[in-house]
């Protein structure tokens, strides 16, 4: 299942680069009061309830099946790099613990639709919010399909950084507006995010005033730096983030702005300079065949991040899921 980005560990831990990862809590704003907006739902409120749950118990039931069985149910529940990132969890299964599954799995009950779009915007979109089933800790869940019957599917599972909150979008029975091409926020969605991925490379991050301070991107920065440190001068550790495109959003209530849900990969390479023995974490080694690294790591993981870009001040980043999806080394 895709995890919430967090610090990076050593060496080590840096060849496995993006894998186990420690959820975040956080909350949404109910978006079902205030004034109704101007629009129709593409689905109704008590039919996108239905879906969202249904939904969202098979991308918790199909992240826990390793068998062949369990990846055809995850293309049927997950689409783009949320599918991606699913499917290499999935392939680590194997060498995970029972308490190691629990950590990631989502609740399949309280499940609440925060958000319907509005008729007439492809892709049809469910905003929708479960939790982690162990902590409790908010997990957003965006939805795409709907169009000629198809069926909803999850986009982007992003549990919630600390102490975020979601403004509140249009109530459901009258849907909220999709994000088009991005007018009347602070800055367009791309701009966010190319802004983003320069502020959280490594070496030489480049600092943005449309990004708010947030845990996500600190944690990048100094787990990059400690992976650099931790290989006392015997190799070249580099990190960059490279923006893929919108992956869904929805506008906020009253024209407040909107959240975007963004791809992004990232990629983490170690070149030593010399011939050394590394033990890769389990994760590598399962998704990859890899048992030693000797002169250099490649590691590529999904970022999806969730952003709030208001109609006037700093964006801020509430959500993130983080998964290594392939590697390669020698």
């Amino acid at each position: 299942m895709p995890r919430t980005a967090t610090r990076r560990r050593a060496l080590a831990a840096a060849l496995a680069c993006a894998a186990m990862l420690s959820a975040c809590t956080g909350n949404s704003d109910d978006g079902s009061s205030g004034t109704a907006g101007a629009g129709t739902p593409a689905v109704a409120p008590e039919a996108a309830q239905t879906t969202a749950t249904s939904a969202v118990t098979a991308a918790a039931t199909s992240s826990l099946d390793a068998t062949a069985a369990g990846a055809a149910a995850r293309d049927k529940a997950f689409v783009g790099a949320a599918l991606q990132s699913a499917n290499a969890y999935a392939k680590t299964l194997p060498g995970r613990t029972a308490a190691e599954k629990a950590d990631t799995q989502l609740a399949t009950t309280g499940v609440k639709v925060l958000a319907i779009s509005r008729g007439g915007d492809a892709p049809q979109q469910v905003l929708a919010q479960t939790t982690l089933k162990k902590t409790g800790a908010a997990v957003l869940v965006l939805l795409v399909g709907g169009q000629n019957g198809a069926p909803f599917k999850a986009a982007a599972v992003t549990p919630m950084l600390p102490d975020a909150k979601l403004d509140a979008l249009d109530p459901t029975t009258d849907g909220s507006a999709a994000v088009g091409d991005g007018s009347g926020l602070a800055a367009k969605p791309d701009d966010v995010m190319a802004a983003f991925a320069a502020s959280v490379k490594y070496p030489k991050p480049t600092a943005t005033k449309l990004l708010a301070a947030d845990p996500l991107s600190e944690q990048l920065r100094q787990s990059a730096v400690a992976q650099s440190q931790a290989l006392n001068n015997q190799g070249a550790f580099t990190q960059e983030h490279e923006p893929k495109g919108v992956v869904g959003g929805l506008r906020l209530k009253d024209g407040k702005g909107a959240i975007v849900f963004a791809h992004l990969v990232r990629n983490d390479a170690i070149a030593m300079r010399t011939p050394v023995k590394l033990t890769p974490a389990k994760d590598l080694t399962l998704l990859t065949g890899i048992k030693q690294i000797t002169t250099e790591a490649n590691l590529t993981s999904n970022e999806i991040v969730a952003i709030v870009i208001p109609a006037s001040g700093q964006a801020r980043i509430v959500a993130a899921s983080d998964q290594l999806v392939a590697g390669s080394g020698r």
